[in-house]
């Protein structure tokens, strides 16, 4: 198997998780880390491979890399990535595709206009569970969606800024906007509206606290989306999905079914592992792969291939759920 030379920008949170990937996947040579923070570069590399680099031109100058990882702050795409695609390198990229709308359009078509391959990391849509969550809604079509993205406030200074992080449907809910268009297809948002509270340690904060949206999609049902970060941790990252006599809950550790169409049953649920006494058709399936792992084999694949349909997530498509979190968000923001 040919070895492509891969390379990553921002080795921060997240991107941990892909350079686990990199640094160890046979069909990829890690070759550069890049970061603002020489010292942050140098950890990662002496961890995951690959030579630190705080200057992204010299590193790929040197390193000549086919693709790139790109892990920055919503409000860092742009240039950056007009600048890899001038030079002829495929990207995956973190989510949200940047802070603000008109960022991703230039990208877009700029990776159609030289034929590259992108691919953004909705690793929500890598999960394994998903495959049967299609054949029971294929034949049990859903009328109503739930999702929920309720937590802490992040302990990054940047995330409380809305023009740097984009707010929080945009940046973390995004995750459960883009499965809905996974599962149901494509949507218009109805209605959307959000709150911003006092937070006294952090008078500066702009991004709502609160939000909800409401979108209907094309092929007839309706979503509610909630989002908040007031919380003392995480209470739900979920999508819940609701056909006649059947609820499906779906969380990154495995999928829920609440099936009334099964006769009573005790089960234990794979959330909480609590025992349900006697409910109707209760059944827990547990993620079994791992995602981030799936969805980067998937990119090097299609890399590999020269063939854009083999990534989980194209740029393309995932622009598409990030046309629906800034419009939620223009829509809930107040009138000037």
């Amino acid at each position: 198997m040919d070895r492509l030379r891969v390379a990553l920008i921002g080795p921060g949170f997240i991107a941990q998780r892909h350079l686990e990937v990199l640094g160890s996947e046979p069909g990829a040579e890690l070759v550069g880390i890049v970061s603002r923070s020489l010292p942050r570069a140098e950890a990662a590399a002496h961890r995951y491979g690959g030579r630190p680099y705080d200057d992204l031109e010299r590193m790929l100058d040197a390193e000549r890399p086919e693709a790139v990882w790109v892990c920055v702050t919503p409000d860092a795409h742009g240039d950056l990535e007009l600048g890899l695609i001038e030079r002829g390198i495929h990207l995956m990229v973190e989510k949200p595709l940047a802070a603000d709308a008109e960022t991703p359009e230039r990208i877009s078509a700029a990776l159609d206009a030289a034929g590259l391959i992108g691919g953004v990391a909705y690793h929500w849509r890598a999960m394994d569970t998903l495959a049967e969550v299609d054949e029971v809604i294929a034949s049990r079509p859903v009328k109503l969606l739930n999702g929920h993205w309720h937590d802490n406030l992040p302990g990054v200074a940047w995330w409380r800024d809305l023009a740097t992080s984009g707010g929080q449907m945009v940046e973390q809910a995004t995750h459960l906007v883009d499965l809905s268009r996974r599962l149901l297809g494509e949507g218009t948002v109805i209605a959307a509206t959000a709150d911003l509270h006092p937070h006294p340690a952090f008078p500066e904060m702009d991004v709502p606290d609160v939000s909800t949206a409401i979108v209907r999609y094309d092929a007839g049902p309706v979503g509610t989306f909630t989002a908040t970060c007031i919380l003392g941790g995480t209470s739900a990252q979920e999508v819940r999905l609701f056909a006649d006599d059947l609820a499906i809950t779906i969380r990154q550790q495995g999928v829920l079914y609440e099936d009334a169409r099964v006769k009573a049953v005790t089960a234990t649920d794979g959330f909480t592992g609590s025992r349900l006494w006697g409910v109707t058709g209760t059944r827990y399936v547990p993620t079994g792969n791992d995602p981030f792992r799936d969805e980067d084999r998937a990119f090097l694949d299609a890399v590999r291939h020269g063939d854009r349909g083999r990534v989980i997530s194209r740029y393309d498509d995932a622009l598409r759920t990030h046309r629906l979190t800034t419009a939620i968000r223009a829509m809930a923001a107040p009138a000037a």
